[in-house]
């Protein structure tokens, strides 16, 4: 009796092993074949501040590198917000506009 069980015993821990051996390898090329996350280009970005019929004030952003979307930061009072402009290809340009009565303080692109 005590051989049947240690038949048994080896047979499961067999089974076991082999059960196992077979999920490893089965993952490994899923593992292997997952994409690389990209890092974003870097952007070389130019400005032109710009003054609206209304008075607004805002900035016209022309990036080289990748896809871009304008970005200013506006001041009005002691409140800076930022806003976004038009998603842009490379050597596009993205308009920006901040809120009327306030100023232009920062302006730049970033990759999207």
């Amino acid at each position: 009796m005590i051989t049947r069980t240690r038949h048994t015993l080896a047979a499961v821990a067999a089974t076991l092993a082999l059960g196992a051996g077979g999920l490893l390898t089965a993952a490994a090329p899923a593992t292997a074949a997952a994409p690389r996350a990209q890092a974003p280009a870097a952007l070389s970005c130019t400005h032109q501040l710009l003054t609206g019929s209304g008075g607004h004030k805002g900035a016209a952003i022309t990036c080289q590198g990748s896809t871009f979307t304008g970005v200013i930061d506006c001041k009005k009072g002691d409140l800076v917000y930022r806003h976004f402009g038009n998603r842009a290809a490379s050597g596009g340009t993205s308009t920006v506009w901040c809120d009327l009565g306030a100023q232009v303080v920062f302006a730049g692109g970033t990759p999207s």
